[in-house]
């Protein structure tokens, strides 16, 4: 089977598209699911560049969706044909303090697909039984394969940092994570969500944005904070959610946060270190919220969110790309052509319609 693997050159990773032995099922409890549509993250983007790590000859990518094939000898929850998603918390092990308190998600044994273990930019995965989640018949693979992001938005804002509906919120970033926390607070209910955004390299975020319903729209050139206040009356802002992991960003949230706000911190930046204004937070004093994992109970809300929303969400997935042109995805991400690009295998030949053949 192909898959994209990362390896170093030198000094730098680079990713390989090669062939690989078809994954063979691990456990009586193992499924094996055939991978339709692969959402590219940011992250995946940062391996490459060397912002983050992965081990060498690890598959690539932790967000997929697909159609089961096989199913150990004890599998129950799903049978063959099933169209699933899949959370990220391999190897959990059951039994560290984290696990018994039920935030498996964050095991220190956790293995996530995609950076331990193998990833998702291929054309067969593994996975554990109680890994999986049936997509929502009115959910087409490209949309599903979104699952993962928005439970991380889901977990970062509804779980962690408990935003609620009548919170003045501001939204940093408009890449596809901004764009999709924007959907999900305006399905659970936020009236007043702003969207900040730069124009630089043009106005198509800012303008789906406003057109998925926003509040309003700023670009980062007016002075937003300004205008922050003018809205809530001096107020300021109850929460700030940075989806951009820029340095500037950020410490303008700090500084449009009311006192006792919230600051929800979903972006990664592309540098390790970066520097922020203690003081503003301190002095406030700030609600300081960091997330980058999701829950089981988020990725079920998130579900019931994409099959709502499937139109919304539709429209963030801009591009579309065979598996082996994955580079030109990648380009057209980092040259801010694209918001949200998906990889896709061709369905096999035998379950494809007539027509299609």
């Amino acid at each position: 089977m192909r898959a994209l693997v990362k390896r170093t050159r030198g000094a730098a990773p680079v990713f390989e598209l090669v062939d690989l032995p078809e994954p063979r099922l691990a456990t009586e409890t193992s499924v094996k699911i055939r991978v339709a549509s692969i959402g590219i993250c940011t992250s995946d983007v940062h391996v490459l560049h060397g912002a983050m790590q992965m081990p060498d000859d690890n598959i690539v990518g932790h967000e997929y969706s697909g159609e089961v094939v096989e199913v150990g000898s004890k599998v129950t929850a799903v049978k063959s044909k099933d169209r699933v998603v899949g959370e990220l918390a391999v190897g959990a092990c059951g039994r560290c303090r984290m696990c018994r308190s039920g935030k498996y998600e964050l095991c220190r044994d956790k293995q996530p697909p995609g950076w331990v273990s193998p990833g998702v930019y291929t054309e067969l995965v593994v996975m554990e039984e109680w890994l999986l989640h049936r997509i929502p018949d009115n959910v087409d693979f490209d949309v599903a394969a979104i699952t993962e992001p928005m439970a991380i938005c889901v977990y970062g804002c509804l779980e962690r940092a408990r935003l609620a509906p009548d919170d003045y919120t501001v939204v940093l970033g408009m890449g596809s994570i901004g764009l999709l926390t924007l959907v999900m607070l305006l399905d659970q209910g936020f009236k007043r969500v702003v969207c900040v955004t730069p124009t630089t390299h043009g106005a198509r975020r800012f303008d789906l944005a406003r057109e998925l319903g926003a509040h309003s729209v700023l670009a980062t050139s007016r002075d937003v904070e300004a205008v922050i206040a003018h809205e809530t009356g001096g107020e300021l802002a109850d929460a700030v959610i940075d989806c951009s992991g820029s340095p500037d960003a950020i410490n303008q949230g700090l500084r449009m946060l009311r006192k006792d706000g919230t600051m929800v911190g979903l972006g990664i930046a592309s540098q390790k270190t970066i520097p922020i204004e203690y003081n503003t937070a301190v002095l406030k004093p700030l609600r300081i919220v960091f997330s980058c994992t999701s829950s089981r109970s988020s990725w079920d809300l998130s579900l019931r969110i994409l099959s709502r929303q499937n139109d919304r969400i539709r429209r963030i997935i801009t591009d579309r790309y065979p598996l082996a042109q994955w580079r030109t995805a990648y380009d057209r991400l980092e040259g801010r052509e694209a918001i949200k690009a998906v990889l896709y295998n061709p369905a096999p030949e035998h379950s494809r319609p007539a027509r299609d053949r």
